[in-house]
């Protein structure tokens, strides 16, 4: 097996570069080793003028080739419509989750490969093994779990993983990185970590939203409705400003306690909402699954509902076609059940055997 800590001697890496510290590290590891490398960065949105610099500071001390790679239309029908029209729909979508599956980890694979790379190396925390087997990859979570990126790497297709390294996956210390930044002398090692969505830098997703050129309904006054009467209780401002979970800002009372959104109804433009105890849903399914370990029928694994959360055991079916699974927890989640978050499914042994979305 080929693992993404021990790389191979004398392969092309096309580093796939963010302007930030993980990927600039990546690339000067991976030069260290004695491999050929050159840098390649996505212009994806015009907020990103300033990482495509950093990317080209780093390189030009590495002493290493970088190209610029325009992916703004695909980014925008891609990501940023998508995220317009997940919000449209009722739903809460995971825009990185989304860039990893059709831009980063797919379509620049096939770019890098045609500019001569053997691989694409990113700063992704993951650990990736890539058995002789063409039907599966083995995605295992990062040493450090507290960095772990498995959950936004998830759907990327296994087609392409096989041609993607993590070499960040085996390092456990939490500051080691940035050390190695400053040990290698380069000139972003205290840019601070990015951790918003990359193309809303100013303002909220709503503002973002409200300034996007859609004829999507997203701010359309509706109701607000309680779950279990349907009485309606007040007025909303437009689904994309609710999530379900969400207790904040609704703008209504309820003499029966505190109320939370439960469901959001896009084709009546209605938002639901209930008690806390409501939110407390065992049975749910996943739809689009990407399947990493081999397609399986009935079994018992481990998901995972935010990118952060604690892992929930549950038991899943999966649909004759194997693009939805059934999915029953056996204990209640910690987190809500949010439509349009990515759910993955790990192993006991940490490693993911599918993902798809929630619906």
């Amino acid at each position: 097996m080929q693992s993404s800590t021990k790389s191979n001697p004398q392969k092309v890496y096309a580093i796939a570069m963010s302007g930030g510290v993980d990927s600039s590290v990546v690339a000067a590891m991976l030069q260290r080793e004695g491999h050929d490398v050159f840098g390649i960065t996505m212009d994806i949105h015009e907020n990103c003028v300033r990482d495509i610099e950093d990317a080209q500071a780093v390189c030009k001390t590495l002493g290493i080739q970088h190209e610029v790679f325009d992916v703004r239309d695909e980014y925008k029908a891609k990501v940023i419509n998508l995220f317009a029209e997940y919000y449209s729909r009722g739903l809460t979508p995971n825009p990185c989750a989304f860039c990893n599956r059709d831009l980063k980890l797919n379509i620049l694979v096939d770019h890098a490969r045609m500019m001569g790379a053997d691989l694409l190396a990113t700063g992704h925390y993951a650990n990736l093994e890539v058995p002789d087997d063409e039907m599966i990859v083995i995605l295992s979570e990062a040493a450090n779990l507290q960095k772990d990126q498995t959950y936004f790497v998830s759907l990327a297709p296994k087609e392409k993983l096989r041609y993607v390294r993590f070499p960040l996956g085996g390092i456990e210390n939490k500051s080691e990185t940035r050390d190695l930044a400053a040990k290698y002398g380069l000139p972003n090692f205290e840019k601070d970590e990015s951790q918003d969505i990359c193309f809303i830098r100013q303002g909220s997703y709503k503002e973002f939203l409200q300034n996007l050129e859609t004829n999507l309904n997203l701010f359309s006054p509706g109701r607000i409705r309680l779950k279990d009467t349907g009485k309606v209780i007040g007025d909303h401002s437009g689904i994309a400003n609710y999530t379900i979970g969400q207790r904040k800002g609704l703008g209504v009372s309820n003499n029966r306690g505190p109320l939370y959104v439960l469901d959001v109804d896009s084709d009546n433009n209605d938002v639901i909402v209930g008690s806390k105890e409501a939110l407390d849903i065992r049975e749910f399914s996943i739809m689009n699954v990407n399947w990493l370990m081999g397609i399986r029928r009935e079994f018992n694994a481990l998901v995972k509902l935010r990118s952060f959360g604690r892992k929930t055991k549950a038991t899943l079916m999966a649909s004759d076609d194997a693009k939805l699974i059934e999915i029953r927890l056996c204990e209640a989640s910690t987190t809500p059940i949010t439509k349009g978050q990515v759910c993955a499914v790990y192993s006991d042994s940490n490693a993911v055997i599918c993902s798809g979305i929630i619906s």
